[in-house]
């Protein structure tokens, strides 16, 4: 053990990778055979524990330029832990963009009868390379939609008993026939992933339909509730419902936040929708504060109106008589008595 600061030594199960297997397949098959988590599996065998929380399905495109290094470290020290070539290692790993991929934590879709098989013949169950793509959908061996094998599981320690895998293969053939799928979308699909699972390193090829690619390369429907249901869908005859939910996933509204910072501007409602809309009420509401000071301006200037007639009154009766100003009468403290009934 390198804690103990002895030498590393190969794994006491050499467990291989197997053809077309994903990298987080194989290396939860590893750590589940030596009951310990991956990143005590990278410290034992001298790999950068820090690589075990980063998303390693594309390989070093999926790291930062600062950790390629440590990532080509990686790739020898496993192959030297399970006795097998690089090359093998480098297989597991996909060669596409980061928004072809699926999200980390939903990339348990697999096979039933795939599985199923394997189980009854003693074979690891593992997940297949282009099972973790967002435009994958349906097995190509037995033409079958893929299952989420989350939802099979009974304990999460205990793996999915066969029988759970024979009634899920029999759910799967029933969704197969329910499905409408169109050959030409069956052979797009194909080629598609075809595409995106290769290795295309320095080649620049081009994607064999770019209308496919541009729709399911890096699609959304991961966002539904049943992602295979309405990927099936978008390759059938009824693909306009698949249509609808693509529009309203995509549709920028306006509380989404921008890149930035802040939020886009609102978007304009349709024509039949405004036409129709009643007009929005103004507010009946008005501020404490605000109120009372209208209502002491309209006192004071009642109260000025009222000074200012009967200053005019008693300069017409009295003004004469006694040779002063209204003004200066009416400040005195006996000019109430000057004014006549009714003032």
């Amino acid at each position: 053990m390198i804690a103990l600061g002895l030498e590393p030594e190969p794994l006491a199960f050499r467990v291989r990778p197997l053809a077309d297997e994903c990298f987080d397949s194989w290396i939860d098959r590893v750590t589940r055979a030596h009951e310990t988590t991956r990143a005590a599996l990278f410290r034992h065998v001298g790999i950068e524990p820090a690589l075990a929380g980063y998303d390693l399905a594309r390989g070093a495109r999926g790291l930062d330029v600062a950790w390629h290094s440590a990532f080509a470290n990686l790739v020898e020290r496993l192959a030297w832990a399970v006795q097998c070539q690089n090359d093998r290692i480098s297989a597991t790993f996909l060669a596409c963009q980061a928004h072809d991929v699926l999200p980390r934590r939903i990339r348990r879709y697999a096979c039933a009868r795939c599985w199923y098989e394997a189980g009854r013949a003693g074979k690891p169950m593992i997940v297949r390379r282009e099972w973790i793509l967002r435009a994958s959908w349906r097995c190509h061996d037995h033409e079958l939609p893929l299952t989420d094998m989350a939802s099979l599981l009974r304990d999460v320690a205990s793996p999915i008993s066969q029988a759970d895998l024979g009634l899920a293969t029999i759910v799967a053939e029933r969704r197969r026939w329910a499905y409408r799928v169109r050959p030409g979308a069956l052979r797009r699909n194909a080629a598609e992933l075809a595409y995106l699972a290769g290795s295309r390193d320095g080649h620049g090829m081009a994607p064999p339909n770019k209308r496919y690619h541009a729709r399911f390369a890096a699609n959304l429907f991961h966002f539904s509730a049943d992602r295979i249901g309405m990927l099936a869908l978008a390759h059938g005859n009824r693909h306009a419902l698949a249509r609808r939910f693509e529009r309203l996933v995509a549709a920028r509204l306006p509380e989404c936040p921008t890149v930035g910072g802040g939020v886009q501007a609102p978007v304009k409602m349709p024509y039949r929708l405004r036409a129709c809309a009643p007009p929005k009420s103004a507010s009946a509401w008005m501020a404490p504060e605000f109120l009372d000071l209208l209502r002491a301006y309209a006192w004071v200037r009642e109260r000025r109106d009222i000074d200012e007639a009967r200053a005019a009154v008693f300069e017409r009766h009295f003004g004469g008589l006694l040779g002063l100003p209204a003004a200066a009468i009416l400040s005195s403290g006996n000019a109430s008595r000057a004014w006549p009934p009714g003032y």
